[in-house]
């Protein structure tokens, strides 16, 4: 059970700083107060039109990144699974700087292995301290391209 719980936090503190890393390229984007989403880089237009609109936004309003499954690879594995990595990415990520002293709020949607915690922490490590956040889907996905 020990070693089993060791691993677990051998592979959340991997997760959280690869994290930090990815997002730490973003610093400036929070810095200046802009939106970002990010988007599966396996998704159809129509499947992008739709997390856009989900997510309340106009393309034009927000910084859009686009997230592979290469990069899913180069930075969770060994965190994640080959399971929760797959082949694709079709997760999604809206992130809306708010009022100082807000916190990180998470909502989540059809991700089933990241939670919004895993997001909040990873988030919070990285240096954004308040923060609306929704990671989401078209259908269920683990959302490991969230940490991209």
């Amino acid at each position: 059970m020990n070693k089993k719980l060791n691993n677990f936090k051998k592979r959340f503190v991997t997760l959280g700083l690869t994290a930090v890393l990815s997002l730490s390229s973003l610093g400036l984007v929070f810095a200046d107060g802009a939106r970002v989403v990010t988007l599966g880089a396996n998704l159809t237009q129509e499947q992008k039109d739709t997390m856009l609109k989900y997510f309340g936004v106009n393309k034009d309003e927000v910084v859009i990144l686009e997230v592979n499954n290469q990069e899913e690879r180069k930075y969770l594995q060994g965190v994640a699974t080959e399971a929760q990595l797959g082949k694709k990415t079709y997760s999604c990520a809206y992130v809306e700087p708010t009022k100082s002293g807000s916190g990180i709020n998470v909502k989540t949607a059809n991700i089933t292995w990241a939670t919004p915690a895993m997001v909040a922490t990873t988030l919070s490590t990285a240096g954004l301290t308040d923060a609306d956040v929704v990671i989401a889907a078209n259908f269920p996905v683990s959302g490991t391209g969230i940490f991209i």
